[in-house]
C-alpha cells in the first residue's frame, strides 16, 4: 500500500519479527539497505533527513563512532530472524556513505558481515560523492566487496551549484569516473536532477552531454520535488513548471537513447539492460529488503512494509539500545503484493508479463484482477504477446484501479490529520 496511507507503528516489535519471519517462509532471499545519515553541509535541494555535521573535526569522528555502534546493535535486533536468510543484494545509500574513512569503512563492512550471511558474489551498491573518490577509499571500498557505485553529480554547472549550496568541484566528476574504472568497479551510475531552483534547459541539456561523454554504465535522471522540508522551499523557494521539467527530462531520455543507452526504469537508462542496481529495480516479485539506519524503509514480502525513524536522535535513541526503530508502516498480505507488483510494472513498463506474474504469484493476473483488467481495456489496453500492455502512460487510472478503496480512505484520512497538525 502508498505510503501515504501508513499508520504509526508504536512499540510493535514483535509484530515486526511474526511478519518477517512469515516473509521468510515465503523466499528465503533479501536486499540488505544500509542509510549512512550523514553529510558535509544540507544542499538546498535536498528533502531527506540528513545531519550535517562537517569535512573533519570531532563531531564527525564522533557522530560515525555513535553511528557505527548503533547501526551494529540494530542488526542484532535482526540476526535471530535471518539466520538462514541470504542477502543477495547490498546497498549503502545516504546521505554521504563517502564520508566515511577507509578505516570507519572496513569497520562499516565488518559489521554488517559478521552479523549476516553476505555471499562474496553479491552485488555490493555504495553511494559517492565525487569529492571523496581518492585512492585510498577505493582501495577499501574494492577490498570490501563494493562493485558498484552511484555517483552523486546532480549538476555540473557552477552557478547552479552555488545556488543550491552544494559543495562540488568541477574537475572531480571526470577524475572520478576514471579513478573507479582504473580499481575495478565498472559498474557506474551518475545522477543529475532535472529542474534544479536556478538551473534552465541549456543548463541541463550542457550537464547530460558532458554525462554522456564519460559514458557510464548508467545514468538516473530525476527531478528535483520541493517538498517542505528542503531548503529550498523552507526559505520561501518555489518549484519550477512542472510541466515544462517533465519535458525536459524526456529530452534527456531522448538523448541517452540516442547515445545507446536502454531504457531500464522510470528514472534511468544504462549501457544494457544488465546496467542496473539490482535492488531497486524489478521489486515486483518476491522480493524483500531489510532496511537498516535512520529513515531506512524495509520490505518484508507477503507481511508488511516500515519506515524507521528518520531523525538521528530518535533512530539513535532506538536503534542505539539494541531496539527495533521503526516509526510507520503497514502489514499486508499477498493481494496487496500482487496489486503493488501491477502498479510497479504498469509505472515502469506500461505492461504486466502474464507469465512472469503467475511465477511470482502463482495466480492469472487476467482472472485475479478481472475488473481491473475490464477498466483498463476501456481505456485502451491489449493483450499482446503475452503482456498486458497500456496504450501509454496511465499514471493515475493505474492507481485508482489498483488501490482498495479502504487504502485511499486511509491515505486522505492521514492527509487530513497532517494538514490540521
Amino acid at each position: 500500500p502508498p505510503f501515504g496511507s501508513w499508520q504509526a507503528l508504536g512499540r510493535k516489535s514483535g509484530e515486526i519479527k511474526t511478519a518477517w519471519r512469515r516473509s521468510l517462509g515465503l523466499t528465503k532471499e533479501a536486499g540488505l539497505f544500509v542509510n549512512v545519515p550523514f553529510c558535509r553541509s544540507r544542499c538546498r535541494f535536498c528533502f531527506l533527513p540528513v545531519t550535517a555535521i562537517g569535512s573533519s573535526g570531532k563531531k564527525r569522528t564522533a557522530s560515525f563512532r555513535r553511528y557505527l555502534s548503533a547501526l551494529d546493535r540494530e542488526a542484532a535486533f535482526y540476526v535471530p530472524l535471518f539466520k538462514t536468510a541470504r542477502f543477495s543484494t547490498l546497498y549503502i545509500g545516504g546521505g554521504t556513505p563517502s564520508m566515511m574513512t577507509p578505516e570507519e569503512t572496513r569497520q562499516f563492512f565488518g559489521l554488517l558481515r559478521r552479523r549476516f550471511r553476505i555471499p562474496p558474489g553479491a552485488q555490493t551498491v555504495m553511494e559517492l560523492h565525487p569529492d571523496d573518490v581518492t585512492g585510498e577509499k577505493l582501495d577499501a571500498y574494492r577490498d570490501c566487496g563494493v562493485s558498484r557505485v552511484c555517483i552523486g553529480v546532480q549538476s555540473m554547472d557552477e552557478r547552479v551549484l552555488g545556488a543550491n549550496a552544494r559543495r562540488q568541484g568541477l574537475d572531480r566528476v571526470a577524475a572520478a569516473h576514471a579513478a573507479l574504472k582504473a580499481h575495478g568497479i565498472k559498474g557506474v551510475n551518475i545522477d543529475l536532477i532535472c529542474g534544479l531552483p536556478g538551473q534552465d534547459r541549456a543548463s541541463f541539456l550542457r550537464d547530460l552531454g558532458k554525462v554522456i561523454k564519460l559514458g557510464p554504465d548508467q545514468v538516473h535522471l530525476n527531478t528535483f520535488i520541493n517538498t517542505p522540508y528542503t531548503v529550498h522551499a523552507m526559505s520561501g523557494g518555489k518549484a519550477g513548471d512542472e510541466r515544462a521539467v517533465a519535458e525536459l527530462r524526456e529530452e534527456g531520455f531522448r538523448r541517452l537513447a540516442s547515445a545507446g543507452y536502454v531504457r531500464i526504469d522510470s528514472d534511468s537508462m544504462g549501457r544494457t539492460r544488465a546496467s542496473r542496481n539490482l535492488q531497486t529495480t524489478d521489486l515486483s516479485g518476491r522480493r524483500s529488503v531489510l532496511g537498516l539506519g535512520p529513515g531506512a524503509v524495509s520490505r518484508a514480502f507477503g507481511a508488511a512494509r516500515y519506515i524507521n525513524r528518520a531523525g538521528w536522535d530518535g533512530w539513535l535513541a532506538r536503534a542505539g539500545r539494541g531496539l527495533c526503530p521503526a516509526e510507520k508502516g503497514v502489514f499486508c498480505g499477498p493481494e496487496d503484493e500482487m496489486r503493488y507488483s501491477a502498479v510497479i510494472k504498469f509505472t515502469d513498463e506500461l505492461g504486466v508479463d502474464l507469465g512472469e506474474f503467475r511465477r511470482a504469484h502463482g495466480l492469472d493476473f487476467m482472472k485475479v484482477f478481472r475488473a481491473e483488467v475490464s477498466e483498463l481495456e476501456r481505456a485502451g489496453a491489449r493483450l499482446s504477446g503475452g503482456t498486458f500492455r497500456l496504450p501509454r502512460n496511465l499514471w493515475g487510472l493505474v492507481r485508482r484501479v489498483f488501490y482498495r478503496p479502504e487504502v485511499i480512505a486511509r491515505g486522505l484520512a492521514n492527509i487530513k490529520k497532517n494538514r490540521e497538525q
